[in-house]
C-alpha cells in the first residue's frame, strides 16, 4: 500500500503566462507558493478481485484502468500502471475546480504513488502536464504541476523551447508567518473547470490578439515587484501585485470575474483591503485577500456579507510526499531528491 499526497497552492504574480499560447511565443515567469491544504492518495494492488476500483470523484470498479471514469485517473494508468487489479481512492482539502490547483495536485500525487516514489519533482511535474496539456488537451499550463511537486516560494521560468526552471525564493520564517496572518482566503462558493475559463484567453493569445498578449506582458512585468515584497519583507506591497494582477486579469475574457465577485472585492478594499485576486484561472474559487492587522476584522465582516466562506491556511514548503508499506509492519517514506 502506499499514500502519496501533493500540496495545493497560491499563485502571487505571472498566473496565466504559463500557457503554451503565451510561454511558446514569449515565455513564461510565475511566482507561487504552496499552502498547508493537500491531495492525497491511497492506492494498493486488489487482493479480492481482479478490478480496478476507484474512489475518486464517485466509486466505480471497472474491468481495467482504461474505463476509470475521472480522466486524469484515466490518463495516469494509461501511461503509469502496468495493469492488474488496484485499489485507488483520493482525498482534498477543498473541492475541485476552486483555483488551488488541485487537478494537478491530484495528478502529481497519483503519478509519484503508481510509480513508488521514484520520480523526483521535476519528472513528477512533466508527467503531470503531460496527462493534463496532451492526454486530455486541456489548455492550461504548468505551473500548478511544477509549485505542487517542489513545494515552498518558487520562481518558475517557462521558455519559448519548452524548458522549465525552478528557482527557490528563500523568505524569512517571520515573515512567512506574517504572511500566514496578513492573507486571507475566502471560497465564492462557486466551482469551474479552468480549462473552459482558460479557453478565450487561450484563443485570444494563440489568434495574436494584441490586446491579450499586453495584458499577459504586464502581468508577467508584475512578478518583479512581487518578488521584491518578498524580499523586503512588504506585505502591502505584495497585496498591492496581487490588486494589480487583478485587475489586468480580469480584462482577459468575460468569464474571468463574476459580478458577486466583483462586488465582494469593491468592498473588502473599502472595508482597508490592499489588494487581492481570484485564484487560478477565475470564474469563481478563491478569492485572496491582504488586510494589514487593524482591517481584518472589517475585511472579513465584509465578505462574509456576500456569502464568502474564510479557508484557514498557512504556507507550507513540503511538496509531494510518497509513504509506502503494510499498515501492520509500518511505512517508509518513500522522498524523491530534488
Amino acid at each position: 500500500m502506499w499514500i502519496s499526497s501533493a500540496p495545493l497552492r497560491i499563485s502571487l504574480a505571472g498566473g496565466g503566462t504559463d500557457v503554451p499560447s503565451y510561454a511558446e511565443r514569449f515565455g513564461g515567469m510565475v511566482l507561487g507558493a504552496t499552502v498547508d491544504l493537500r491531495v492525497t492518495v491511497v492506492g494498493r494492488p486488489a487482493r479480492t478481485h481482479e478490478h480496478v476500483r476507484a474512489c475518486l470523484d464517485t466509486c466505480s470498479s471497472t474491468a481495467g484502468g482504461g474505463l476509470v471514469a475521472n480522466p486524469f485517473a484515466r490518463e495516469a494508468l494509461r501511461r503509469h500502471w502496468g495493469g492488474g487489479p488496484l485499489e485507488l481512492a483520493s482525498f482534498a482539502d477543498v473541492p475541485g475546480g476552486s483555483g488551488l490547483g488541485s487537478s494537478s495536485a491530484f495528478s502529481v500525487a497519483l503519478l509519484a504513488g503508481l510509480e513508488g516514489g521514484r520520480l523526483s519533482p521535476a519528472e513528477a511535474a512533466e508527467a503531470a502536464g503531460v496527462i493534463e496539456m496532451e492526454g486530455l488537451g486541456r489548455p492550461v499550463g504548468r505551473q500548478d504541476q511544477y509549485l505542487s511537486a517542489f513545494g515552498g516560494f518558487r520562481l518558475l521560468h517557462f521558455s519559448r523551447a519548452g524548458a522549465a526552471e525552478v528557482e527557490e525564493i528563500p523568505v524569512d520564517e517571520p515573515f512567512v508567518r506574517r504572511l500566514d496572518e496578513e492573507l486571507m482566503l475566502f471560497f465564492t462558493g462557486r466551482t469551474r473547470d479552468a480549462g473552459e475559463v482558460l479557453g478565450e484567453q487561450n484563443a485570444r493569445v494563440g489568434g495574436s490578439d494584441r490586446a491579450a498578449q499586453n495584458l499577459l506582458h504586464e502581468i508577467k512585468s508584475l512578478t518583479p515587484a512581487a518578488l521584491d515584497a518578498l524580499k523586503n519583507n512588504d506585505a502591502p506591497a505584495l497585496g498591492e501585485v496581487l490588486g494589480r494582477h487583478w485587475n489586468l486579469k480580469r480584462r482577459l475574457g468575460a468569464r474571468v470575474s463574476l459580478p458577486s465577485v466583483d462586488r465582494a472585492y469593491e468592498d473588502a478594499l473599502e472595508a482597508g483591503a490592499s489588494g487581492g485576486k481570484l485564484l487560478g484561472a477565475g470564474g469563481g474559487g478563491y478569492l485572496l485577500l491582504h488586510a494589514k492587522d487593524a482591517a481584518r476584522a472589517q475585511v472579513r465582516a465584509a465578505v462574509a456579507a456576500h456569502g464568502f466562506v474564510e479557508q484557514p491556511f498557512r504556507f507550507d514548503g513540503r511538496g509531494v510526499r510518497v509513504v509506502a508499506g503494510d499498515p501492520a509492519a509500518g511505512f517508509e517514506e518513500l522522498v524523491p531528491s530534488h
